[in-house]
């Protein structure tokens, strides 16, 4: 019982220290909001060197992988307020599909946390890939007057991606892809009759329905669907759109 003890705190260390942030390889995952950033993290902190940067310091990295179905990140930091006003320099990448040999720069930039009122930025992205990876590179303050503990203390992290309907609906290019659901089928208008696949998802990500090959038709069979929240997945050769939808 003893050596099984030993075991399962050694397996627990070795988690704990994969998710330190200390490269983007072991960025710590975040799927929503971070309340406050914990400041053993940064004292540890060591300049991983990833080219590009912002600036030449410190840094800790966080990730966040988007699901099946979400068409929109959003990527945000916000800080209380202090004793003096600082800058929190921060950096944002994506691995399209997790390949980290396509990583590219979206962001660099800062926002400054001002005394009394605090600071913060919020970075939308939308129509984005399923399975991505986005990574948000935080740079350790240099500023010798401020506190480090009490700004991370009061610093919140959001990584979020979900499902925004009003993407789906004012897409021109995808106007023949409106569709109407009842309880036995999806049926959906192709106007120029071109070859699709589908890919229906659980609410959970669990692919459910797919179709073996291209075809041509106007409906999908959902009559053996239970009722409940799914995600339809079209594409053609160009354009691949996911839209939620309920099964009564």
């Amino acid at each position: 019982m003893k050596n099984f003890t030993l075991f399962v705190a050694f397996f627990m260390l070795l988690t704990l220290s994969a998710q330190s942030g200390d490269t983007i390889n072991n960025a710590i995952d975040v799927d929503g909001t971070i309340s406050s950033i914990d400041v053993v993290d940064f004292n540890n902190a060591t300049d991983s060197q990833l080219v590009p940067s912002c600036v030449s310091s410190e840094d800790i990295f966080y990730k966040h992988t988007t699901g099946v179905g979400d068409n929109k990140m959003t990527i945000g930091m916000a800080s209380g307020a202090v004793l003096v006003n600082t800058d929190v320099e921060y950096q944002i990448f994506v691995a399209p599909q997790g390949d980290m040999n396509q990583l590219q720069e979206l962001e660099c930039d800062a926002y400054t946390v001002f005394v009394i009122v605090g600071g913060s930025f919020q970075y939308v992205i939308d129509d984005i890939d399923s399975s991505s990876n986005y990574y948000l590179r935080v740079y350790k303050s240099t500023d010798s007057l401020i506190n480090l503990q009490d700004l991370l203390n009061g610093t919140s992290i959001t990584m979020r991606s979900d499902f925004d309907a009003t993407l789906s609906t004012t897409d021109e290019e995808l106007e023949e892809f409106q569709f109407t659901v009842s309880n036995q089928d999806i049926t959906f208008s192709n106007q120029n009759n071109t070859p699709l696949n589908y890919e229906i998802y659980s609410i959970e990500g669990k692919k459910v329905l797919f179709n073996k090959s291209n075809f041509k038709g106007n409906a999908i069979d959902i009559a053996s669907l239970s009722s409940g929240i799914y995600i339809l997945q079209l594409s053609d050769q160009e354009k691949q759109k996911a839209y939620k939808f309920v099964k009564q």
